[in-house]
């Protein structure tokens, strides 16, 4: 006669719910803090833009009105006079082929360089090289108007003066710096298991690099490119040193130059503003999905 056992009974263990007015203030704290950031995200973004709506404003206004007390944010009447105005009074169009080639040509040499100073500084091993990265970095501490009499006698030496090598040459050598520790920290943390498995496939150190690291890099070089971009766009004073010819001056100093006969010319100035900032905002929209994948990229592990 064989005796069944029972299988031992499973005490049911109750699980307490959270009372609900915890559950609320949770909740209510949760949209607290959301409603805090997005009110600071809005406040940060008036105060960021509020200049460039100020200097919009201001060249689509009649210059009767740029003058009168009190000050009116909303023009009475629209005209395009001052852009007109910026067009012809001086070579504009010059001054924007000028700004163009020399900050195309300096952001392309510096991304070059910078791009495989990065990577070899991010995956080749040799001794030093932390002390290397802090040397790049001291030099990008370096004020630019350290540099201005010497650059100006060597400039001055070699008929370099008035030519665009005169600014294209220290604006490589001015934003390396910044391109090499910005490619070094992407190319970091990319993983090392992409140049291995295209050396496995029969490719060298160079065709690993050419064919597989520059094309996951572009977000990166992106991202560096347009920092690259507008900080050569906007420099001044190399460009006021360098480029005594008018038909040599870049967008910051030929705008800074506008003559003005009585009064100073703040609408001819906000509109040739306002057309300068074309590149840089066109770059920007162009490329604004790669510049957050460049810029968010190892923040999320």
């Amino acid at each position: 006669m064989t005796t069944t056992s029972k299988p031992p009974s499973r005490k049911r263990v109750r699980v307490k719910s959270p009372e609900p007015s915890k559950v609320a203030r949770r909740h209510g704290w949760a949209r607290a803090r959301m409603g805090v950031f997005n009110l600071s995200a809005i406040i940060l973004g008036f105060y960021a833009l509020f200049p460039v709506i100020w200097i919009l404003i201001t060249s689509l206004k009649p210059q009767a009105q740029l003058t009168t007390q009190p000050v009116t944010l909303i023009p009475t009447s629209v005209t395009l006079g001052s852009y007109r105005t910026a067009l012809s009074q001086a070579p504009f169009g010059r001054y924007y082929f000028n700004s163009l080639l020399v900050t195309v040509s300096s952001t392309i040499f510096s991304l070059i360089l910078g791009t495989f100073a990065g990577y070899a500084l991010a995956r080749l091993r040799f001794r030093f090289k932390r002390l290397i990265l802090m040397i790049i970095l001291a030099f990008s501490f370096l004020p630019p108007i350290t540099l201005v009499v010497p650059l100006f006698n060597l400039f001055r030496h070699f008929n370099l003066l008035n030519t665009y090598w005169a600014l294209i040459i220290p604006y490589t050598f001015l934003t390396l710096p910044i391109c090499v520790w910005l490619m070094n920290a992407y190319l970091q943390d990319l993983p090392k298991e992409l140049e291995e498995a295209a050396m496995v496939d029969g490719l060298t150190t160079f065709g690993a690099f050419f064919r597989i690291i520059l094309r996951v890099s572009v977000p990166g070089v992106v991202t560096t490119g347009l920092i690259i971009f507008a900080t050569n766009w906007n420099e001044f004073l190399l460009a006021l040193t360098f480029m005594t010819n008018n038909q040599m001056r870049t967008l910051p100093v030929g705008i800074a130059l506008y003559p003005g006969q009585y009064t100073f010319p703040w609408g001819i100035i906000s509109a040739a503003t306002v057309l300068a900032l074309v590149p840089v905002a066109l770059g920007v929209s162009v490329f604004q999905r790669r510049l957050i994948s460049g810029l968010t990229l190892g923040a999320v592990k």
